[in-house]
């Protein structure tokens, strides 16, 4: 199976955030520079593609929306970090998928009950970012 067969979805409208082999999203810096990113959907790969002239600060704080309906994916008790849902192609297990939306910082997690796997050099213990 390949993580590229699992479907990303906004938390808001349900659209599906995924297309041509990357997850989509429409974002904008704190000095107001907005652009489109264009991220791997494997978990723990912090590649992305951006327009040339939409450049990232390390360490600065981004948003992240959804193109479609534009509501804001931060996370609802952690501002440094965006969710989205994921749907697992080999289980069609629906997962929260939380991300660093700080340029740079390279922490993923993926939440289902009780379970969280952490994924990324920058990862520390979920519940203490949750608590």
């Amino acid at each position: 199976m390949s993580m590229k067969d699992n479907e990303f979805s906004c938390p808001e409208c349900n659209g599906h955030l995924n297309i041509g082999g990357k997850i989509v999203f429409a974002t904008q810096t704190k000095r107001k520079h907005k652009g489109l990113i264009m991220m791997s959907p494997t978990v723990g790969e912090y590649n992305y593609i951006h327009h040339n002239k939409f450049q990232l600060e390390k360490g600065e704080l981004v948003d992240f929306e959804c193109p479609m309906c534009q509501v804001d994916l931060t996370s609802e008790v952690n501002e440094e970090h965006a969710m989205i849902y994921m749907v697992v192609a080999e289980d069609n297990m629906e997962y929260e998928l939380y991300f660093s939306k700080i340029a740079g910082q390279q922490s993923t997690y993926v939440v289902a009950h009780d379970n969280v796997e952490s994924f990324g050099d920058d990862a520390i213990d979920f519940e203490s970012l949750y608590v």
